[in-house]
């Protein structure tokens, strides 16, 4: 429902410029006019580039919907505003379309978000059976996989300790989602309040030991995804554990 919050933001103004073309189709085209010469030193150029790339960003995540407005008319409405033209669209057929409009994007957001699950979580099981057959891949209980990259002699933290580590995480694809390698700062946790994955792999290191561990979706975030994580992702850390702090 993010699209709705946005389009609240901008109050009728942006319920009026799509909601008066919910069920034209997409992709006709833009407003045809020339590109005027953008003065950033203008505070009016400025205001009103910016009120331009909100609008042309929540109307990009109502197209990510699948939910179809028609460009030309966006920009006609749009203007009719600014100029003061009467709505086309009486107070209550604009009423009418703002909740057909709204029923649209709820639906097509959970079909989104159920096929995105879907999908992760297919390629999250590829990848976890795929990096289970690999060499000195250690498979626990839960389903958690790790490798012993370097092997500590100090003592293993509990589930009551706060624990300072150094890790780089990442998608399945390799991008990095958080390091504290990156920051150069090692972070410091408390064992209990991590994901569960984390929980498990912190109580099998002794300090000074560097494990790579690949966490299934069920051990971390699960369907609810966090931030850049998405629904049921595998995660992949290379971590550290530094010291268990007193």
């Amino acid at each position: 429902m993010r699209c709705v919050r946005i389009i609240k933001r901008f109050g009728y103004l942006a319920l009026g410029t799509v909601a008066a073309a919910i069920s034209v189709s997409c992709g006709d085209g833009g407003s045809g006019a020339s590109t005027p010469a953008f003065n950033k030193a203008d505070s009016s150029h400025v205001i009103g580039y910016k009120l331009g790339r909100d609008l042309g960003k929540m109307a990009n995540e109502i197209k990510e919907t699948g939910v179809e407005f028609n460009e030309k008319i966006f920009f006609m409405a749009m203007k009719e505003v600014l100029d003061g033209v009467p709505s086309q669209l009486s107070d209550s057929a604009l009423k009418v379309a703002d909740s057909k409009f709204r029923r649209e994007i709820s639906i097509k957001s959970r079909e989104k978000l159920m096929r995105l699950e879907e999908d992760n979580l297919k390629a999250s099981n590829d990848f976890l059976a795929e990096n289970k057959a690999k060499p000195d891949v250690i498979v626990t209980e839960s389903g958690l996989q790790y490798v012993i990259l370097k092997a500590g002699s100090g003592p293993k933290p509990t589930l009551t300790d706060r624990v300072k580590v150094h890790y780089h995480g990442m998608l399945p694809d390799g991008k990095v989602f958080d390091s504290s390698i990156d920051r150069n700062e090692p972070a410091a946790f408390p064992v209990g309040g991590l994901i569960s994955g984390w929980m498990e792999a912190l109580q099998l290191m002794p300090v000074g030991s560097k494990f790579r561990i690949v966490v299934p979706p069920d051990l971390a975030y699960g369907k609810n995804g966090a931030g850049p994580i998405g629904p049921n992702q595998v995660l992949v850390f290379e971590m550290e554990l530094l010291d268990i702090e007193k």
